[in-house]
């Protein structure tokens, strides 16, 4: 499903966010990434979703091999990737529903389907009351499962979140990451970057550890991936 090949990502200033990393992700597994803020985290994540390209190396994600992508196919091969922010960039202005809806607004799917695909997405993270409501109407908890159901609602097979508890306390972060490997359940392949080391503990998953843009540690449940 995703393959880092070696990946190095440096910025124009000189910063090398990554540094040779190569990893292999298996369709429908759940990682966390960790490491201290500037360890590459959040680069990898956008790298993954087509915000950065890399600097050097190679990264396939499916059948996609992301360094011969144009700018043209780029929004087909969003479609099948979900992101979640910290910071939840919602539409104040749009309600619950519509903010959900807008992305497949504009991809121009069928009303019909829409509404399927909206109601589900409500259902799944427990929103189906509160459709209609505005996200400045709802509590912090509640406004980041606005964006989760938005990153599935058109189902996609991968789901990056990055710090998505960053912003919530310690008994709706537990909330969020449980819903979280909810969608993992429904074969969904998920990426979190996180700070957060209760969760990490609690709720044990692999984990891809990142220190100065080097690949630290790859772990699943205590055992070392070599």
């Amino acid at each position: 499903m995703i393959s880092f090949k070696k990946v190095v990502k440096t910025y124009p200033n000189g910063f090398k966010a990554l540094d040779g990393v190569s990893i292999v992700i298996p369709e429908n597994e759940f990682v966390y990434l960790i490491g201290p803020s500037g360890a590459g985290k959040s680069t990898m994540l956008r790298l993954i979703f087509m915000e950065e390209s890399v600097t050097s190396g190679e990264i396939i994600i499916d059948k996609y091999i992301l360094g011969q992508i144009n700018a043209v196919q780029i929004p087909f091969y969003r479609r099948n990737i979900g992101m979640i922010f910290q910071d939840y960039k919602l539409l104040p202005r749009r309600t619950v529903y519509e903010n959900v809806a807008f992305a497949l607004h504009v991809m121009h799917v069928p009303s019909k389907k829409i509404k399927e695909q909206v109601n589900y997405a409500l259902d799944l993270v427990g929103l189906t009351g509160k459709s209609h409501h505005y996200p400045k109407e709802l509590s912090g908890g509640e406004q980041q499962k606005i964006c989760i159901a938005r990153a599935i609602v058109n189902q996609p097979s991968i789901l990056l979140c990055d710090e998505p508890t960053g912003n919530l306390d310690p008994e709706t972060s537990w909330e969020i990451v449980h819903l979280l490997t909810k969608i993992n359940a429904h074969h969904t392949t998920v990426l979190m970057a996180t700070h957060d080391t209760e969760i990490v503990d609690g709720f044990p998953k692999r984990v891809i550890a990142l220190d100065q843009g080097k690949l630290a540690r790859d772990q699943v449940l205590g055992t070392y991936i070599e």
